[in-house]
């Protein structure tokens, strides 16, 4: 097929390896905590992104939080059991004005149960920007929406507690910062897809507009970039009007599902064409249903596709896209990717 027009220019850092650490005794937190860190340091690369998000303000669960960068290395990411109370974690604040003048998401290194260090994580986003905080609490604020949650936190593509593999971090960021989406490669799946983006031809009258998602999974067979999980469920996530709303990423279907569902496989049985749908963006939150715009540059493949993690197109020598699950990104053209 050929490949789609992109509306966006996009920057990208992909196959960031994170080793399986074999002298921790296989245990994942120990990788999960580089895995983590080197996300945020992805974010913040003003290196490679020419909008790269902003640290705010931390905390390593031991210095108080100043208004900087407390995250510099992996045993700086301290976590808290839920139910523990007042006790030490670590946190922290990014910025994203490109978004929204004061957008933030916040990070908070917490799980549900003892003995799940790194496996889980609490995000959250706000318009207006967090405030307050300490070693022992989290910030808040008026507006704030959590994204990832499982039971209480959320996994979040770490891969588990006590498996031994290696991970990669792909990340891709629009030039204008408005789009910023992260995925997580173990055993050559997708474990964990985070996107923060503004979305294309929003609605009139939702003003401030964003959404946002992080889908992850605590094993390494199952893949984050489904229809299952964003076209079937409403799990792109915001914010509007004083409430939390829920979105559906959208596409072309009939019958009773996707088109893409409907017609698993290689693609069109005349020419194989792997053709490819846009993503809206569609609510059924109340107040807020409609079609409230597009994602960027993001479409949908067709499902369980046996090329469905990484097949580039088109099939000649510019390879500008690649399917990874049921998802369609732009791809650079000359980067192999790494899923393992």
């Amino acid at each position: 097929m050929a490949s789609p027009s992109e509306t966006k220019t996009w920057e990208t850092s992909f196959n960031n390896s994170v080793l399986a650490d074999s002298t921790q005794g296989g245990n994942a937190f120990f990788s999960a905590r580089k895995r983590l860190l080197g996300i945020k340091n992805l974010l913040t690369d003003s290196g490679t992104f020419s909008t790269p998000w902003i640290v705010t303000d931390s905390t390593n669960s031991v210095d108080a939080p100043v208004g900087s960068d407390q995250w510099d290395d992996e045993g700086d990411l301290v976590w808290r059991d839920d139910g523990t109370g007042a006790a030490a974690r670590s946190w922290i604040r990014l910025k994203q004005a490109a978004i929204s003048p004061t957008f933030e998401v916040l990070i908070i290194c917490e799980e549900d149960s003892v003995n799940n260090d790194g496996k889980q994580i609490s995000v959250w986003t706000s318009q207006i920007g967090f405030s307050g905080g300490s070693t022992t609490s989290n910030p808040s604020a008026a507006d704030q929406r959590q994204i990832r949650h499982s039971t209480n936190f959320g996994y979040w593509g770490s891969g588990g507690v006590n498996v031994t593999y290696n991970s990669q971090t792909h990340v891709w960021m629009s030039s204008d910062g408005e789009c910023t989406r992260v995925l997580i490669t173990i055993n050559s799946n997708v474990t964990g897809f985070w996107i923060f983006d503004v979305p294309k031809n929003p609605a009139t009258g939702w003003t401030s507009p964003y959404f946002a998602a992080i889908q992850g999974t605590s094993d390494v067979t199952t893949n984050m970039c489904t229809y299952s999980l964003f076209y079937d469920s409403a799990n792109a996530l915001s914010y509007f009007g004083g409430q939390n709303v829920s979105l559906y990423f959208s596409g072309e279907g009939f019958g009773s599902a996707a088109a893409g569902e409907h017609l698993p496989g290689r693609g069109n049985q005349l020419n194989d064409d792997f053709s490819a749908s846009d993503m809206g963006l569609h609510s059924l939150t109340s107040t807020f249903r409609g079609r409230q715009g597009e994602v960027f540059d993001l479409r949908w493949g067709f499902a369980n596709s046996d090329d469905g993690m990484g097949r580039y197109f088109p099939d000649d020598t510019s390879k500008t896209s690649i399917q990874l699950g049921d998802m369609i990104f732009p791809w650079d053209g000359t980067t192999v990717m790494k899923t393992s």
